[in-house]
């Protein structure tokens, strides 16, 4: 029983030691971030307020010309900037407020991928009438999105 014991605690003591995730400098190393990775998050933040601000003209130059839209897992939405406009320039026009927000964010290189809430007024300025929550994920390249995936 003793010699039981024994194993078990030099057991346990050479995975906290081999196991990153039980040291403590462990949860340091996931907090940096890589430029790569503040540049990306960066152009899903001038996303977001262009959205809120409902500045069509700020949220199109975001992205590449040959954007594409994918519905999980691989079901292409759309192509390109014309079809964006299309689907987002009338929503932008008729809407009477738009407001997105990133509640939790993982970004991993050129990836960001948000969940968020949405907001929207449809009929009257300031009256919310339609809420959703979503994941998104999107794909950037020389500061502009090149590929975004919605999770629904």
């Amino acid at each position: 029983m003793k010699y039981l014991f024994v194993l078990i605690v030099l057991i346990y003591s050479a995975i906290g030691l081999a196991n990153p995730a039980l040291d403590e400098q462990a949860s340091d190393y996931q907090l940096a971030k890589t430029e790569q990775e503040l540049a990306a998050e960066a152009v899903v933040d001038k996303l977001i307020m262009a959205y809120n601000a409902q500045n069509i003209r700020k949220f199109i130059e975001l992205y590449a010309e040959d954007v594409e839209f994918y519905m999980y897992p691989q079901t292409l939405m759309f192509k390109g900037k014309e079809k964006l406009i299309e689907r987002y320039g009338l929503m932008f026009k008729k809407m009477h407020c738009l407001k997105a927000t990133s509640i939790k964010r993982v970004t991993h290189g050129s990836i960001v991928i948000d969940h968020e809430t949405s907001e929207i007024c449809s009929k009257e300025p300031g009256v919310v009438d339609k809420r959703s929550e979503f994941v998104t994920s999107y794909q950037i390249e020389a500061g502009k999105i090149t590929k975004v995936v919605y999770f629904r």
